[in-house]
């Protein structure tokens, strides 16, 4: 068991320390809930709402990212902007999705909910 999880733990310590970012970028520790919770909302509208043809999809996801940003503290300008900086930094973008896929794979075990990720 000890065999399993340490790697984790080492690829999660890793991942998220000596990370600097300029002021103003969210750092990888904080941008990666942002992104984890986009991206369950876009599964939720896939998933729900996509079915329900009476509902304005487009509105209906600016809404749910809206209160996504809410809850995350920050705003769609300031996600955007460090989402950017982070497409523009491979180095970068890699650790916050390696963080994001070991996430969505402990809420997966945690939750057994099936999460796929495509690369």
């Amino acid at each position: 068991m000890i065999k399993r999880v340490l790697p984790v733990l080492l690829v999660l310590l890793l991942s998220c320390s000596g990370t600097t970012v300029p002021s103003g970028v969210m750092a990888p520790e904080a941008l990666c809930p942002v992104v984890k919770d986009i991206m369950l909302t876009d599964e939720y509208i896939s998933n729900s709402l996509l079915k329900d043809s009476s509902l304005n999809i487009k509105k209906k996801r600016s809404e749910l990212y809206e209160e996504v940003f809410a809850l995350h503290k920050t705003t769609r300008k300031d996600f955007y902007a460090s989402f950017k900086y982070y497409q523009e930094h491979p180095d970068l973008q890699k650790i916050l999705f390696d963080s994001l896929s070991e996430s969505l794979k402990r809420r997966e075990v945690n939750n057994k909910v099936p999460v796929t990720i495509d690369k």
